[in-house]
């Protein structure tokens, strides 16, 4: 296979990468193309990626086709996935730095619960037995991966620590349509941004309701606990999914909140797009999670309020189990004596030092005022 080092690659090429690493040929239907071109196109005209952003930005779009392609092999070997029920599944819509990591993993560590580990995020399959983990090939492939993060970038570790056995964010099966604020988060990519807000993300949603059936086939009683900060972009299309879905949205003083966003931003791009410097940061984020905001309370308003819960950071830091209590009370689930164990012991293990978040950031570093931040999330 020939690699395309002057740039990302055409279509064609990355096809045959995400083939080769997933040993599937059958991407399903062919809805995802548009997004792909799309982002293709803002990344090649607008981002000036790095030689080292165009490697990453390659990977990215590999592994959300190589996804795509282990999504498509389970859905055809095991066609009684779609009878597996996902009844009152719990989402995170927090905004980003709010607080919906350490609360998500919380409430994942409650055995009745379950939510996506990194390595099925990547490769969707029926969850195995957690002792044949390290047999698996796509879980040593992952494993490796995040074993070398953790060791070469320890500070960004700190701030949002991922290994492959730990439950993550559920934007790498959003992804698979490559519908996805993940791009718009390490690069300067204004068309796909522009195009990405005007889609209808339903049938995201329902790719991601499969693919949750999928891997919780061997799971079935276990409710699902889900997180990821574009959540907010899509309340709508969530309850049309998941009608009995369950919101848990967390707050921060958004002045806090965007800065720490900035500042993660800036980590996470891996200087990856010359044309995302510090200034595109903050204006591009800004404008991103102040109309994700927006979205998500213009939405909840068509909804059952007793479906809704609000999380203050404050609150959370203050008292994470009691956080949890009033969550299950909230949406009268059972808080037993086991659920409240995993819960703490999870709360105990988080304080590792490796997992101690060392985060220096400011507004005025990315080019942005507070009045500015306030007036983006003033709500009418």
């Amino acid at each position: 296979m020939t690699q395309d080092y002057d740039g990302i690659g055409s279509i064609e090429d990355l096809h045959a990468e995400a083939r080769q690493v997933a040993g599937h040929d059958d991407f399903g239907s062919d809805e995802y193309l548009e997004g792909l071109r799309v982002l293709l196109d803002s990344f090649e005209r607008e981002a000036d990626l790095t030689p080292r952003g165009k490697v990453i930005a390659r990977k990215m779009i590999v592994g959300a086709l190589a996804g795509r392609l282990a999504s498509e092999t389970g859905f055809a070997r095991y066609p009684e996935h779609v009878d597996v029920p996902i009844e009152r599944p719990i989402f995170m819509c927090g905004l980003t730095r709010t607080g919906t990591t350490a609360l998500h993993r919380l409430l994942s560590a409650d055995p009745m619960h379950q939510g996506v580990e990194m390595w099925l995020a990547e490769a969707p399959q029926p969850r195995p037995a957690r002792e044949t983990w390290p047999a698996n090939a796509d879980f040593q492939r992952s494993d490796a991966l995040y074993r070398a993060r953790q060791a070469n970038e320890a500070d960004f570790m700190k701030v949002h620590f991922m290994g492959a056995e730990e439950v993550e964010e559920c934007w790498r099966l959003l992804q698979q349509t490559l519908l996805s604020t993940s791009f718009e988060t390490v690069a300067y990519v204004p068309s796909y941004t522009k195009w990405l807000a005007q889609q209808d993300w339903t049938g995201t949603y329902a790719r991601h309701k499969k693919n949750l059936q999928l891997i919780g086939m061997n799971d079935r009683d276990r409710r699902w606990v889900l997180k990821s900060p574009s959540h907010v972009f899509a309340i709508d299309e969530i309850m049309k999914v998941y009608p009995d879905a369950l919101i848990v949205r967390t707050f921060r003083d958004p002045r806090t909140s965007m800065a720490s966003t900035f500042s993660l931003v800036e980590q996470g791009g891996h200087d990856m797009s010359r044309a995302f410097d510090r200034e595109a940061i903050g204006r591009t984020q800004l404008e991103l999670w102040a109309r994700g905001n927006a979205n998500f309370h213009a939405a909840r308003e068509r909804y059952n309020p007793e479906q809704f819960i609000d999380v203050d950071y404050r609150d959370f830091v203050a008292d994470p189990i009691g956080t949890v209590e009033k969550i299950y009370a909230q949406f009268a689930m059972p808080f037993s004596d086991e659920a409240r164990r995993a819960v703490t012991a999870a709360h105990e293990a988080s304080l590792a030092d490796h997992r101690r978040p060392s985060h220096k950031y400011s507004l005025e570093d990315f080019g942005v005022t507070a009045a500015e931040v306030d007036a983006e999330f003033a709500l009418p």
